[in-house]
């Protein structure tokens, strides 16, 4: 082989390597991205339940649990707001969901109240954000009101899902200000995963298999979601 053969051969070598190692990555850079919250952490503790158990432990694990779910499906690349036990203000959580222009946002909270036999999911959404009078003038625009159905859709995809590990349990779909979420162009909702108050609650989202469960029924309502 002359040298001119062989340096074709090493530059043909060189144009696969560097394709097949890009394409990869180029997969990966296209597919949605999806920004999981795990609500409180480091000094902000969120709520307390039965044996001190804390929402912002119980948070980072069903949201780190939820990641592994849907890295394992390929449908989206997953950001989480933390992945340790930091305190984060309500605006580094927004930089953080703005800077990576996500195609959706779950904020993973725990509930506590209600006495010692409020069991249950609830999701909350933000509604439109147009000002009521703006909104009966009809200045709402056509984006908001496609972010709001996303929304919605998302929702009811997570309710239904969760639907069937709390059986009669599922508490309502409900349209409220959420900090977090105000001003965020992008389909966005709260999921309050169970009381840590209530005995039966707090067994479910501390117990591994139970958390990976209900994991695993997110993710695949996050999946039905970009289907």
């Amino acid at each position: 082989m002359n040298n001119r053969a062989i340096s074709m051969t090493l530059l043909y070598v060189l144009a696969g390597l560097t394709l097949f190692g890009t394409l990869p990555a180029l997969a990966q850079a296209q597919k949605p991205v999806v920004v999981i919250d795990p609500a409180h952490g480091g000094e902000d503790t969120g709520c307390i339940g039965i044996d001190k158990v804390v929402e912002k432990d119980i948070t980072l694990a069903m949201a780190k649990r939820l990641k592994q779910e849907l890295n394992s499906s390929g449908t989206c690349r997953v950001v989480l707001t933390r992945e340790g036990d930091e305190t984060l203000s309500v605006e580094q959580r927004k930089k953080i969901i703005t800077d990576f222009k996500p195609a959706a946002v779950v904020s993973i909270h725990a509930n506590a109240g209600f006495g010692k036999t409020a069991t249950g999911f609830e999701l909350y959404y933000p509604g439109l954000g147009a000002k009521p009078s703006d909104r009966a003038k009809g200045k709402t625009e056509a984006s908001e009101i496609k972010t709001l159905n996303d929304t919605v859709k998302l929702a009811h995809l997570i309710r239904k899902s969760l639907d069937a590990l709390y059986p009669k349990q599922g508490r309502g779909l409900r349209e409220a200000d959420v900090v977090l979420l105000e001003g965020l162009k992008v389909p966005a909702v709260v999921v309050e995963i169970g009381f840590l108050t209530t005995p039966q609650d707090k067994k479910k989202v501390s117990d591994e298999k139970t958390r990976g469960s209900i994991a695993r029924a997110m993710a695949q309502a996050v999946e039905a979601y970009f289907r």
